[in-house]
């Protein structure tokens, strides 16, 4: 999960780093919990920024209040299963895109921001090689002057490469699986809302919530593929602390 705040030009350098941990609940039959470390940074300078997001990193290129555009960089595992066809690890490439503005402006009387983006991502050459894109909405909510809530939902996009590359099976495969032949379509097949608590303890010092659940719909739920990983439901958590190496500090 990736959380982006719209938050206009600035001039004054803004450094921000942090360290915690991503946890993956165990799926039905799975016992174990699955940790992994979560480093986090951005880094903001007249109106451009760079940012860690999930597994990777993304930049605004445009210095406006109105608009974020940028690239982004992230790592997709593959698939490593005795089952079903390896899918590669990869690096993936893509460009996003972004804007927020105060409820009141648009005339909703809510406090806080609305964000929407959106991002198209595929990979490099060698990697799956499977285009796919999503769409955002959000809404940052300053509760208190020390606590921010955010909530976003998103929709996901795979393209005929993406479905059939992931979710689809020949009946070789399929035979080897020990499951029917299944072939995908392309189409909008996964949805996620996640909530993120920022809490600011300290000046420099913030602790950080995260919660994300997901989960396929359409072929991509019905792909004999998903059943054999159990991973049609998927939940992460990101427990993590941030320190404000620059920049004005808060109260």
């Amino acid at each position: 999960m990736s959380v982006c705040l719209w938050v206009g030009s600035v001039a004054a350098a803004d450094l921000s780093v942090g360290l915690g941990a991503a946890i993956l609940p165990p799926l039905d039959n799975d016992d174990d919990w699955q940790v992994f470390p979560a480093p986090s940074f951005r880094y903001q300078a007249g109106g451009y920024s760079v940012s860690s997001q999930g597994p990777g990193i993304s930049a605004d290129l445009v210095p406006s209040r109105l608009v974020s555009l940028g690239p982004l960089l992230r790592y997709s595992g593959g698939r490593d299963e005795a089952n079903l066809p390896d899918i590669p690890a990869s690096a993936e490439m893509g460009v996003s895109v972004g804007s927020g503005i105060p409820w009141r402006v648009i005339g909703v009387p809510l406090p806080g921001v609305i964000t929407a983006g959106a991002e198209a991502v595929t990979t490099w050459p060698g990697g799956h090689e499977s285009p796919y894109g999503q769409i955002k909405l959000g809404w940052v909510l300053p509760a208190t002057e020390r606590w921010t809530l955010i909530s976003n939902a998103s929709l996901s996009y795979f393209g005929d490469d993406y479905a059939d590359r992931f979710f689809s099976l020949d009946a070789t495969q399929a035979n080897r699986a020990g499951t029917q032949p299944f072939d995908a379509d392309a189409g909008w097949q996964d949805a996620s809302l996640g909530v993120v608590s920022v809490y600011q303890f300290k000046p420099r010092w913030s602790a950080v919530v995260v919660y994300s659940y997901s989960r396929y719909f359409g072929d991509a739920a019905d792909s004999p593929a998903t059943e054999i990983l159990n991973d049609r439901d998927r939940q992460v958590m990101v427990f993590s602390v941030s320190y404000q190496w620059l920049g004005e500090r808060g109260r």
